[in-house]
């Protein structure tokens, strides 16, 4: 018996994460709502149904929603749930951090999207990549209080770093870029042999 892929199914599925309310399961990662965000939007883009599906001011709608999980000190929230704005301080501004993933996610969905990329902060986003970079090459999740790098030690946000980085076009080795000689020898200290 061979296995058919269930085409209009899965748009279906998809459609409705992105229109209405997620699935009950999903409902618990709100704040991760842009790796949500990205993968949905992904599965339309690959099934070739994302354009025909939405309108026109349905996917600006999705891009703003995006830029508005942007951090001012660079890099992107998960949800706009941690967004304190006005009310932000030197005292808690570490409960309104940016994540390395969620700017992965949020930079590849406005990608998809089709966006230009120009509502981006890139120096901002640069630079707190370059922050979250751990003495031993690898990167954090996030910046904490003091900046103390929170997370980490993880080859996912290696591929995370490296992905913002060109997406950002980043690789100009001047002062706003990361270590890459730090994170291949952390590749290489990495390997595995059989």
């Amino acid at each position: 018996m061979s296995a058919t892929l269930k085409k209009s199914a899965h748009i279906r599925y998809h459609l409705r994460c992105l229109k209405t309310f997620l699935p009950n399961a999903y409902t618990g990662n709100d704040s991760q709502r842009i790796t949500l965000a990205f993968f949905t939007l992904c599965a339309l883009d690959l099934l070739d149904a994302l354009v025909s599906s939405t309108t026109d001011s349905e996917r600006i709608g999705y891009i703003e929603w995006i830029y508005r999980c942007q951090h001012p000190d660079g890099g992107f929230r998960g949800f706009t749930g941690g967004d304190i704005g006005h009310n932000r301080t030197k005292e808690n501004e570490y409960w309104d951090p940016a994540n390395i993933a969620a700017t992965y996610f949020a930079l590849a969905s406005l990608a998809i999207l089709g966006d230009d990329l120009t509502g981006v902060k890139r120096p901002e986003c640069l630079m707190w990549l370059k922050r979250l970079q751990l003495q031993n090459g690898t990167f954090g999740e996030a910046l904490g209080f003091g900046g103390e790098v929170h997370g980490g030690n993880d080859m996912r946000f290696c591929y995370c770093a490296a992905a913002i980085r060109w997406i950002l076009d980043g690789g100009t080795g001047g002062e706003d870029d990361f270590d890459i000689g730090r994170m291949m020898r952390f590749f290489e200290a990495s390997q595995v042999s059989f």
